[in-house]
């Protein structure tokens, strides 16, 4: 089974799910991959890493795939039918056991932009500094010296100014992919999405959004 809307490097989030004494699956842990190849009734995937460490998933066991298409989100029932290594990377094996069904799953408009922001691991106290180079609803992209491992959770101090009135926004984020992007400069481009957002926090953030666009048609029209 092959599914035209699929492309290779879309990302990619494993979640496992456990049948439970009521029948129904419930979601456990989540990590993020990239998809690196595309067969018949088959996807293969870079396995997850987790604070430097491959994650060996089951052989065997069910999983949902969501994958992020330039069309939409998708998501499948699969099973782990085999993990290999080939040039020192690791991958992954799923057969597909059911249908791709669109997720109906919000999607907010991704700002292009230039702002610093504050982030630090959970784990410890330590900020770094970084550029934001695009920001939406639902997550942001930064750069910054510093490399972080998928699936960690950082604690991010962002100001967006509005209106007159800067807007001081303390959130987490999972970090869904972190790669080198200058290796002249050792820069890291690194991806998160939002984590227990409250409402306000995320409508500041939508709101600061569409202002900047408003603003950037009039200049364009000349106003």
């Amino acid at each position: 089974m092959t599914f035209k809307a699929l492309a290779l490097g879309d990302k990619v989030e494993i979640s496992r799910l456990k049948f439970n004494m009521n029948e129904t699956y419930k979601n456990e842990q989540v990590y993020a991959s990239i998809l690196q190849d595309i067969g018949d009734n088959e996807l293969i995937i870079t396995a997850p890493v987790k604070n430097g460490k491959i994650i060996p998933l089951e052989v065997g066991a069910t999983y949902v795939l969501s994958i992020y298409t330039k069309n939409g989100l998708y998501k499948c029932k699969t099973s782990v039918k085999n993990r290999y290594k080939q040039k020192e990377l690791h991958f992954i094996t799923f057969e597909i056991k059911s249908e791709f069904k669109k997720s109906q799953r919000r999607k907010y408009y991704r700002l292009e932009c230039i702002l610093p922001i504050l982030f630090t691991d959970i784990n410890d106290n330590i900020w770094n500094e970084g550029l934001i180079v695009d920001i939406s609803g639902g997550g942001l992209r930064f750069t910054s010296k510093q490399k972080l491992g998928t699936n960690t959770t950082i604690r991010c101090k962002i100001n967006l100014a509005m209106n007159d009135k800067v807007n001081h926004i303390d959130l987490k984020g999972n970090v869904l992919l972190s790669d080198i992007v200058d290796f002249d400069t050792m820069k890291y481009e690194t991806r998160i999405m939002f984590c227990d957002i409250s409402n306000v926090d995320r409508e500041k953030i939508i709101k600061f959004i569409f202002e900047k666009e408003r603003m950037r048609r009039k200049r364009k029209k000349g106003l």
